[in-house]
């Protein structure tokens, strides 16, 4: 990965979502700070408040992801650009893995890495990885297959992935915001497989990629006295600039 362009996009987003802060916040402030609907309290109370992610300290939380009976990890989870690589699926860029899944049935296995899966880092030095689209990769039978998993940052203070990272499979979230936030992402274009050409991303996805990392930022490192009126519409207008499938 490619460090100095890592920390260029990284301030952009930054800076974006710290404008989007300022300007929301001025339009709220001529409105009554009425509380959040009873039924939003349990997403209000999450914002930059999910265990093992922004600067909140733990282990995410959630249910267990267990891979299919046959399907085992060759070898480690590291990030990196991944330039071996048979096939770069998912979405997202700072957490960028090199994952070797190895097949021991004589049928090959379709394997599902669900949105809402986490991927664990060893350390926290580096930042965990989320999965915010449902994507699947094909395993030919009684083979190793090394493919590149692109996922999202959830701690923003915290190193990207590189060579030096390990990770682990995860838990499934059980965060309500990120729960809300892959649902919604299901209806939009974000897959890296559709904006793959000649080896590379385009700018396209760059872009939303851009956007999407700001999404999760929101929720997960947003800062305390941000307000849920704020919050809300930062997120919808976000969510809006992003490709429909």
């Amino acid at each position: 990965m490619n460090y100095v362009m890592m920390k260029i996009r990284q301030c952009h987003i930054i800076s974006v979502l710290a404008m989007l802060v300022i300007g929301f916040a001025a339009m709220s402030c001529s409105k009554d700070n009425d509380p959040a609907p009873e039924n939003d309290e349990a997403l209000k109370a999450e914002m930059g408040n999910v265990v093992g992610f922004g600067a909140v300290s733990g282990t995410p939380q959630g249910t267990p992801f267990r891979l299919p009976d046959g399907v085992v990890v060759d070898g480690t989870i590291t990030g990196d650009d991944c330039a071996d690589a048979v096939k770069h699926i998912g979405s997202g860029y700072y957490v960028t893995l090199c994952v070797a899944l190895r097949n021991d049935k004589d049928q090959a296995i379709t394997i599902t890495l669900p949105g809402g899966l986490i991927i664990v880092s060893e350390t926290t030095e580096y930042q965990h990885g989320v999965v915010l689209e449902t994507t699947t990769i094909v395993l030919p039978p009684k083979t190793t297959t090394r493919f590149a998993l692109h996922t999202y940052c959830g701690n923003a203070n915290r190193d990207a992935a590189d060579s030096e990272a390990v990770y682990t499979f995860g838990p499934l979230t059980n965060s309500k915001l990120l729960e809300r936030l892959v649902n919604d992402l299901s209806r939009k274009k974000i897959e890296i497989s559709d904006y793959w050409v000649d080896g590379t991303t385009t700018q396209a996805y760059d872009e939303l990629e851009d956007t999407i990392q700001t999404l999760l930022w929101l929720i997960t490192d947003t800062e305390e006295s941000m307000d849920w009126e704020t919050f809300e519409n930062m997120y919808n207008q976000l969510l809006n600039d992003l490709p429909n499938k």
